[in-house]
């Protein structure tokens, strides 16, 4: 049956947008993340007219074999595949649909503070950041940074929060890894 093969395409396809960044980043090419993640859209419009299509290509097969009243071969495995698919392709645009519907709006300029322990704090604007795997590669080197205390990246406000020992590493150290994963991060004019 295509439909059900269809629909596993429809599932993959959809998928590239969260789970390829994280696969990028499991073989060592995180800024490769930034492709996927700069076109993740087109993955999950793909996913959805292949599941569009493998729907209408179950029901034209049932109401075919309905009208000759000879039974579908199998009718349950494929309802069942396509059923996860739309739930998986589903679930996979509601991942992203999310963090524009609830995003707040990003800091236009890193803010840097003292903080009480002798580390310091900075919030760094990172462009390209559109999911939460799209966060994974940023994440990743900015704490392989000899320093860097805490990471915090948000790709719903577009922003890296990292605490660190200015002692051992500075803003421009930050901003050049995550430059280094395909990000865009800019330290402001002084």
């Amino acid at each position: 049956m295509k439909a059900k093969r269809a629909g596993i395409l429809a599932a993959l396809l959809a998928s590239i947008c969260c789970a390829g960044p994280l696969l990028l980043v499991a073989v060592g090419l995180g800024s490769g993340a930034v492709f996927v993640g700069r076109y993740h859209w087109f993955f999950l419009i793909g996913g959805l007219a292949v599941l569009t299509w493998a729907w209408a290509k179950y029901l034209r097969e049932k109401t075919i074999c309905d009208c000759e009243h000879k039974p579908m071969v199998g009718r349950r495995s494929g309802m069942f595949t396509l059923l996860v698919a739309t739930l998986l392709v589903l679930g996979f645009a509601g991942l992203n649909i999310s963090r524009y519907v609830f995003a707040s709006v990003p800091v236009s300029a890193p803010i840097q503070t003292q903080l009480a322990n002798g580390l310091s704090r900075i919030v760094v604007s990172v462009e390209g950041l559109s999911c939460v795997t799209c966060e994974i590669p940023v994440r990743h080197a900015l704490r392989r940074i000899d320093g860097v205390k805490s990471v915090d990246v948000n790709s719903a406000t577009k922003t890296a929060t990292v605490d660190y020992d200015p002692v051992k590493t500075n803003p421009a150290q930050l901003v050049a890894a995550i430059n280094s994963t395909g990000y865009q991060a800019v330290l402001p004019n002084k």
